[in-house]
């Protein structure tokens, strides 16, 4: 099933609990039907009935990815996309690139390390032998590896910009939402993302289920 941008707008209904610790709520669409959506990382400010445009895509069938949050009530907007790098792809790249030089200078340079006829000409076909058996394999699954991670990468580029779109294109139709906040800070959020309960402005506790912040 292909991701696509998708524009999702209702109403906070419910405060869900993740296991991973990122922001899960129950969305109320304009038809009345609840939507479960959640945040790759970031915890914006929500408050339960707060009137939202949600920017983002769908994965898994029905759970929706939040990449920007638009704020009717509060007129605010955050992103939500994540900047990190993709270290995995990193990772696999050089550690690829430092498997096939290395094999390649071994077999550049096995004449001038074990000479023809020499004692050691032995140990050097016994080595060699082992090498490609060994390496090569290993050198095919990074480069599979890689080529994978920079697909993933490649995709999710692309959501991204057809999301960024998808907003602009949002914004154009509607003018009212120029005088719109930009909230760059991840700020705290007003309830325990462990049980959903209400937190007082500069509670280091959870009331509820005493979680610590």
């Amino acid at each position: 099933m292909s991701v696509r941008a998708e524009i999702l707008e209702g109403r906070v209904k419910q405060f869900v609990k993740s296991e991973s610790g990122n922001l899960v709520f129950m969305l109320e669409n304009n038809q009345g039907n609840m939507q479960y959506c959640f945040s790759a990382g970031k915890k914006p400010l929500l408050n339960s009935l707060d009137v939202l445009v949600l920017f983002g895509s769908y994965i898994s069938g029905s759970k929706f990815r939040v990449s920007f949050i638009l704020n009717k009530t509060k007129k605010t907007e955050e992103n939500l996309i994540e900047t990190k790098s993709d270290w995995t792809y990193k990772v696999s790249l050089v550690l690829a690139i430092l498997v096939t030089c290395g094999l390649l200078l071994y077999l550049i340079f096995r004449p001038h390390l074990f000479p023809y006829g020499s004692y050691s000409y032995v140990y050097s076909i016994i080595i060699t032998i082992f090498s490609i058996v060994f390496f090569v394999p290993i050198m095919i699954i990074l480069w599979v590896l890689t080529a994978f991670f920079s697909k993933s990468r490649k995709k999710g580029s692309e959501l991204d910009r057809e999301i960024l779109k998808l907003k602009e294109e949002y914004y154009s139709k509607a003018p009212a939402t120029s005088k719109i906040k930009t909230v760059d800070t991840i700020t705290k959020p007003n309830f325990c993302p462990n049980c959903g309960g209400k937190l007082p402005a500069e509670a280091k506790f959870c009331p509820s289920c005493g979680s610590e912040f």
